[in-house]
């Protein structure tokens, strides 16, 4: 199926119609990319830095299954600048082997990676995953309790909201500014 899929891609370049043209090359290159699910694998294994943040901008556009196997691999990569890249391109698939895989991550990420899953965990909106995120409501790190303030805004029910409330005496003027953000999300349904 996938080689008359390319045929006819291939004949869709020479329409009449720019708009045509444009959709196909589109959809040849993110075809072609879902064909090269196993070079872009060997690229996140071996490449320099700048390949392998290529590779997470590439499984974006690829979408599908194949652009999230590639990147949830790219989430396992030794740098941050990769896993955090990768947690963002996630975000618009936020499937239960995702939001699996993201909760896997969290205990050993720091920093802005760890304020990325838990800010996509909070996009997903689901309530299983609030006390997960509420485990990280007095990490040391402002940034980060910055990050689960908010998310914890996003899926919890009416017991969490003590929670939330509670930070808006923070020391840290970043977390409270949080707080009065993540008070905006609340809503008596």
């Amino acid at each position: 199926m996938i080689d008359r899929i390319e045929e006819i891609l291939k004949g869709m370049l020479s329409d009449p119609s720019v708009a045509v043209r444009l959709a196909a090359s589109a959809a040849l290159d993110r075809l072609r990319g879902k064909k090269s699910v196993s070079s872009y694998l060997r690229v996140l294994g071996t490449g320099s830095l700048e390949e392998r943040v290529r590779v997470v901008f590439s499984a974006q556009e690829i979408g599908g299954t194949e652009g999230t196997t590639i990147l949830l691999a790219a989430l396992s990569d030794k740098e941050q600048e990769v896993r955090g890249a990768a947690v963002r391109a996630l975000e618009s698939c936020l499937t239960g082997a995702v939001l699996e895989a993201m909760v896997a991550r969290l205990p050993g990420e720091e920093g802005v990676v760890l304020g990325n899953l838990l800010e996509a965990l909070g996009k997903s909106r689901r309530t299983e995953l609030a006390p997960v995120i509420e485990g990280y409501l007095d990490h040391p790190d402002p940034e980060v309790r910055a990050k689960a303030i908010h998310a914890v805004a996003r899926v919890t029910e009416s017991a969490g909201w003590e929670k939330v409330l509670a930070h808006a005496a923070d020391r840290d003027e970043t977390v409270r500014a949080a707080t009065a953000r993540a008070l905006g999300e609340w809503s008596a349904g």
